[in-house]
């Protein structure tokens, strides 16, 4: 019986001991988009948000050109698992990137028009992440396009 009840809290202590902490819930959302002009190098910097990337990568898997980049700004947001959406003006996709240690990997790729957005604008719209490109207003997932576009 003594063996019995030591055991038994030495399992106790042993699981407690193993668990993981966990906060929820937890929103990482930015309320609103960041526009993010590109250097010479091809890296934005978010200081507001302490993010900083390089887009050539990105420039080149949409017009498959890296140096593509030169003269223009990112639009980007964060929704509220912290995915990253992100786009430009003439892309024809926006990118849903998650951070995995010190990388932006690419986590879905959404199509959104053959003929490139002309000033795409996100909105924060919870749980969606809300493009708007003129007239065109569609709401977004990591999973794609909720509801078809509008």
């Amino acid at each position: 019986m003594k063996q019995l009840l030591i055991l038994s809290l030495v399992l106790l202590s042993f699981t407690a001991a193993c668990s993981v902490l966990t906060l929820q819930p937890a929103n990482f959302s930015w309320p609103l988009e960041s526009v993010l002009p590109i250097d010479k190098k091809g890296n934005v910097v978010e200081d507001r948000y302490s993010i900083e990337f390089n887009t050539a990568g990105l420039f080149y898997e949409e017009f498959q050109d890296s140096l593509a980049y030169k003269g223009k700004e990112l639009r980007l947001i964060r929704d509220n698992q912290g995915l990253y959406f992100i786009t430009a003006s003439n892309f024809k996709n926006v990118y849903i990137f998650r951070a995995d240690e010190g990388k932006m990997v690419l986590n879905n790729k959404i199509f959104i028009s053959e003929f490139g957005l002309q000033a795409p604008v996100f909105n924060q719209r919870n749980p969606y992440i809300e493009l708007v490109d003129g007239n065109n207003k569609m709401n977004l997932t990591s999973k794609g396009i909720e509801g078809g576009a509008k």
